[in-house]
């Protein structure tokens, strides 16, 4: 645990990872839903939020669904209202970075828009004063690390059948209990088809 605060405390004075430029409102995002036959164990029975931003319109985003046994009060051991947060596993991509989410009117610093009034951001500051407000969990889910695919490495595995595509709730992204997330989500997915929102570049879809 020693180790692991360490590696948080330490990424969170890096410059982070996401660009300082916020997106434009109009990038939005879409969820990917594990189909049930997905091979890569990183990624089985789980929901990602992802996105698209930045001049090569890279496709990042966070597994949304997996909450790891660690308390933020045990990576802030001194900010007292860190406490009524989790943090999430959010991907294979730069463990050991912190990546949040946010639900509210204002975006955070070096913010990625994913859909209204909901950002991703990398920014520690930001996420320090969040937690001091102190930000309810309802509106703030912090993580460790990210996802992120290369160029059409996404159209092969949606092509491939690993994902289905659902549209972005924010509802939805905050539900609890996390472990019925995936199965109820995937239960959507094979009765619905859904196109990847204006915003956003053309993803393919099974």
């Amino acid at each position: 645990m020693n180790r692991l605060r360490r590696i948080l405390l330490i990424a969170l004075c890096c410059s982070p990872l996401l660009p300082c430029a916020a997106a434009s409102a109009d990038d939005r995002s879409v969820l990917l839903v594990a189909a049930e036959g997905m091979m890569d164990p990183r990624f089985r029975q789980t929901v990602v939020l992802v996105t698209r931003h930045g001049r090569n319109r890279a496709t990042v985003g966070v597994i949304i669904n997996r909450a790891l046994d660690v308390g933020l009060d045990q990576v802030f051991p001194g900010l007292t209202p860190a406490a009524q947060h989790r943090l999430h596993y959010g991907g294979p991509v730069a463990p050991g970075q912190i990546v949040f989410m946010l639900r509210g009117e204002a975006a955070p610093a070096a913010s990625i828009t994913l859909a209204e009034r909901l950002f991703l951001s990398s920014d520690g500051d930001s996420l320090r004063a969040l937690l001091g407000a102190p930000t309810p969990a309802s509106r703030l889910r912090v993580f460790n690390g990210f996802a992120s695919w290369a160029p059409d490495q996404l159209e092969a595995e949606i092509d491939r059948g690993d994902w289905y595509l659902l549209p972005v709730d924010a509802d939805v992204l905050f539900s609890d209990p996390l472990d019925e997330l995936w199965p109820r989500l995937w239960r959507l997915a094979t009765q619905i088809r859904v196109r990847a929102p204006a915003g956003m570049p053309p993803l393919a879809q099974r």
